[in-house]
């Protein structure tokens, strides 16, 4: 064991913890099991850079202010040398007397994150925050005269960014420090046996171990193809309205697009997703992805629709009633004159609202789902977009064999891939004598047979 003297108080670290304190990259990552001394570890790197450099404006993060509150922030105050600091509770914020300070935070709305220059961040659990606060924190770190660092402490979950920012290659700059909670020497021999009693499997692995593993089911989509889609991604040429749109191809003169929206409509976490593909070659050229308000989705899709050749297009109008459905949106589409280039399910949607857009019911959601898994394991899909391929990474089978997200990942992406695939049979272009539909499921499995 190590010890580390910080403003005169000394704090025992055991090699690992010492090892990521100590660690100068510019962004280190702490990755353990339940137990393995990740907050910790995080909160006196937090504690020596504060004490290091006066002035010094700091971020920690936790993904929701209950979490903050209740274990991140309850850390933070057991470990800092008391008369260090003063924690300021209306503002969520800690000042140190040498007048650096932290401000602590919630990432469940990444883009309340936008604003301060920091000179430091420590993301805790950072694998249940989304990629978003990751890149927006990172987008942050400017305040002048300070070493820019980005630190995160977590328990994995799944192949999501964390593992992809951090664990999937050795990249410059970056540093993954793992930990079991077995390496804990401070931890009783009660305590890890009754870890070992309530987790197995893949489970285990995750919460003690700290290993990206696939939990709660087995992998959905084939991995070696999603692998290979990985180096087909790429950052987005071009971003507009503050970061909402993304684009990563221009659209070509009588080129034919797909899209496909997925509506955020209450869900903790969710977000609305929508993907825009060449008809053809199946290649996204843009997104969108959010938390707009419907009107400035609607808006937005209307926009992007039209400079990609007036693109056919599906909306989910499942959701809760009223403002919170997606229903909500399809119908400000129409009343922006789109409705005669979106899908809907019942012909007499000029006049009903039960049946416009799409719905994802029992039925159409295996098709969408079964589908889109065809198309990433025969590669007729080119996501550009790591999140959406993370997103596919970390969709499970789970105990009953329902496709869903695995703990603590997303799939909003995996839902508008899956309805834009769909649109690929459903939209009103042809070539030749063929319908899109057979180009994409019977034309694309007779090639792979074929090879």
């Amino acid at each position: 064991m190590t010890a580390e003297v910080i403003d005169r108080v000394e704090l025992e670290l055991f090699q690992k913890q010492h090892d990521f304190v100590m660690a100068a990259e510019p962004f280190p990552a702490y990755v353990g099991g339940v137990g393995s001394g990740k907050t910790r570890g995080g909160v006196v790197k937090d504690l020596l850079y504060l004490t290091a450099h006066p002035k010094a404006l700091g971020l920690l993060t936790a993904p929701t202010f209950p979490m903050l509150r209740d274990s991140t922030l309850r850390t933070a105050l057991e470990t800092f040398p008391k008369g260090s600091y003063e924690f300021h509770k209306v503002e969520m914020r800690l000042e140190m007397t040498n007048g650096s300070e932290l401000l602590l935070r919630s990432t469940d709305e990444p883009e309340h994150l936008r604003g301060p220059n920091l000179a430091f961040a420590h993301m805790d659990e950072a694998a249940l925050s989304h990629w978003d606060a990751f890149k927006i924190i990172q987008g942050r770190l400017r305040q002048e005269g300070m070493p820019h660092q980005l630190w995160i402490t977590t328990t994995p979950k799944g192949f999501n960014w964390v593992y992809l920012e951090f664990a999937r290659e050795i990249r410059p700059d970056y540093r993954l420090i793992t930990c079991s909670a077995r390496e804990n020497p401070y931890l009783t021999p009660e305590f890890l046996r009754h870890l070992q009693e309530s987790y197995t499997g893949e489970f285990a692995l995750q919460e003690i171990e700290g290993r990206f593993v696939l939990v709660g089911g087995q992998a959905f989509f084939n991995v070696k193809s999603l692998e290979a889609m990985l180096g087909d991604c790429r950052e987005p040429a071009e971003t507009k309205q503050g970061g909402l749109v993304r684009v990563w191809r221009k659209p070509v003169v009588a080129a034919k697009y797909v899209g496909f929206g997925d509506v955020c409509w209450g869900h903790a976490g969710a977000y609305s997703c929508f993907a825009l593909a060449d008809w053809q070659t199946g290649e996204q050229v843009a997104e969108i992805y959010g938390r707009p308000e419907h009107d400035e989705y609607a808006l937005a899709i209307t926009d992007l629709t039209a400079e990609y050749n007036k693109a056919y297009f599906g909306i989910e109008a499942n959701g809760e009633g009223g403002e919170r459905s997606g229903l909500n949106v399809v119908n400000k589409l129409i009343a922006l004159g789109l409705g005669d280039r979106m899908y809907h399910h019942g012909e007499k949607w000029r006049s009903e609202e039960a049946h416009r857009g799409w719905l994802t019911t029992g039925v159409t959601r295996p098709v969408m789902l079964g589908e889109l898994e065809e198309a990433v394991r025969l590669r007729g899909i080119v996501p550009r977009c790591r999140e959406a391929v993370s997103e596919m990474m970390s969709f499970v089978r789970n105990d009953k064999g329902r496709p869903e997200a695995a703990t603590g990942a997303y799939s909003d992406h995996v839902m508008a891939f899956a309805g834009l695939w769909q649109m690929r049979k459903h939209a009103k272009y042809s070539i030749g004598q063929h319908r899109v539909g057979r180009l994409a499921v019977e034309d694309a499995g007779q090639q792979h047979m074929r090879r």
